[in-house]
């Protein structure tokens, strides 16, 4: 997955087809989900590609879109780096 492509085409889309998108990488997210994390989007930054990404946004998306949701969006971040 080109993640970065991931991230600006959700930021750029309208709900549902942010939703279909995500669907389309795999990524199951609710309208809802959605829309709880599209404000954390602009907060993504490139450097961590390098530093890694920090703890407390981790926490801020599995606030947004819950635990297991949110474990499953870092592992695909993870594995688009590989």
């Amino acid at each position: 997955m080109d993640f970065i492509r991931f991230i600006n085409d959700l930021k750029m889309s309208s709900d549902r087809d942010a939703q279909a998108l995500a669907a389309s990488y795999g990524v199951r997210l609710s309208i809802e989900e959605i829309r709880a994390l599209r404000p954390l989007l602009d907060d993504i930054s490139l450097h961590w590609l390098f530093t890694g990404v920090p703890p407390e946004f981790v926490e801020k998306v599995k606030r947004a879109v819950g635990e297991r949701k949110g474990e499953e969006l870092f592992q695909y971040y993870l594995d688009s780096l590989k």
